[in-house]
């Protein structure tokens, strides 16, 4: 029997509740996660050599936003899919985050469907 592939997620929010939710949605389907409360530590993250499957950035952090973090990572030549939340809906804030480097964005709360659709995506 081969092993279980697990994959790794980053989830980078300052929302406890947010991340309580998703890092226990997550890890009961296949994912090892790590957390990041703002976007400094998140670009630490990917400095330090380590590599995630999924990245779910919120937009507003205190020290470095999700605008800046993404950024700074795709600057850093990553390729890992990476999903925008915020519980801000203005269609001009949603669309410079994505031009600053997410794949897709989705509103918080994200609803469990969405991630399993987003889950589908590994399996």
């Amino acid at each position: 029997m081969a092993p279980v592939k697990r994959f790794n997620a980053l989830i980078v929010d300052n929302d406890s509740k947010s991340v309580a939710n998703t890092t226990k949605y997550l890890s009961r389907n296949g994912f090892h996660v790590k957390i990041a409360n703002n976007g400094q530590e998140a670009i630490e993250f990917f400095q330090r050599g380590n590599h995630f499957d999924l990245v779910l950035m919120d937009m507003e952090m205190p020290i470095i936003d999700g605008f800046q973090a993404t950024r700074e990572i795709r600057a850093l030549g990553v390729r890992t899919l990476m999903i925008g939340l915020s519980v801000s809906s203005s269609p001009t804030r949603i669309q410079e985050f994505l031009s600053a480097g997410l794949d897709e964005f989705y509103a918080k709360p994200m609803n469990m469907a969405k991630l399993a659709a987003i889950m589908g995506h590994f399996n």
